[in-house]
């Protein structure tokens, strides 16, 4: 029995390490599409495209999980919307003044430093220690970024650190998937009046829908759905 709890143990840890693969790779894969899409159609209605058809597809797939929060939750849900919000849009902003790895590296520094206040062990600063190694090396002063994309990268981590601060506390009062899809649907409602204002770039239209469709599965339907059905929970970052 020891040894059955024990291999047990190894593949749900298996399963575990599988399912941030994937994920990372389908936000990755969303985001280099994301950057294309915003050389046509711009940052903020690609953003916009992502977020109404991922609230649209969750919705549709548990229509349960789209219902209004609880009144003590509101405003602690609205907090993180916003976060969020601001996440995507200074990360799209940012990718479309730099080239998508630096701006990564760069906005890994929101986790990393949520991680560093919430250390306890000395091995978690190893860790942490060669993650930051790695960020100063893609995108240290030998790096070709400009000012503007460098700012937005660093908006784009203090918000994901901002995110993942709000959502530890948001998940302890209402279901995951619930809190992401009001998310996303308040993401798009705050994001149309910007679009509005913005205008809409012109083009292929139905070309424009496909891939805001594609980079709304990758990045967020997906992978929040996918972390949603996983044995054990995977704490994500937007976007």
């Amino acid at each position: 029995m020891r040894h059955d709890h024990a291999f047990g143990g190894r593949r749900s840890a298996g399963s575990a390490a599988l399912l941030v693969v994937v994920i990372a790779l389908s936000m990755q894969t969303g985001s280099a599409l994301a950057g294309r899409l915003i050389e046509t159609a711009g940052v903020v209605e690609t953003l916009w495209l992502r977020t109404a058809i991922a609230a649209t597809i969750l919705a549709a797939l548990r229509p349960r999980s789209l219902r209004l929060p609880r009144a003590e939750d509101r405003l602690p849900l609205a907090a993180l919307t916003l976060a969020l919000l601001l996440m995507n849009l200074s990360f799209y902003a940012a990718i479309s003044r730099a080239p998508l790895g630096i701006v990564v590296a760069v906005e890994f520094i929101g986790p990393l430093a949520v991680a560093v206040i919430g250390s306890r062990r000395p091995l978690d600063f190893v860790w942490i220690g060669l993650a930051a190694l790695g960020v100063f090396l893609l995108a240290g002063p030998t790096s070709s970024v400009d000012t503007g994309g460098l700012l937005l990268a660093l908006c784009a981590a203090a918000c994901w650190a901002a995110f993942l601060l709000l959502a530890k506390r948001a998940v302890t009062t209402m279901d995951p998937l619930p809190v992401t899809t009001v998310m996303l649907v308040g993401s798009a409602v705050l994001l149309t009046p910007l679009l509005a204002v913005t205008g809409v770039a012109a083009g292929d239209l139905w070309q424009t829908l496909a891939v805001g469709a594609a980079i709304a599965v990758l990045s967020s339907a997906f992978p929040y759905f996918l972390d949603d059905l996983g044995a054990e929970s995977v704490e994500i970052a937007g976007i």
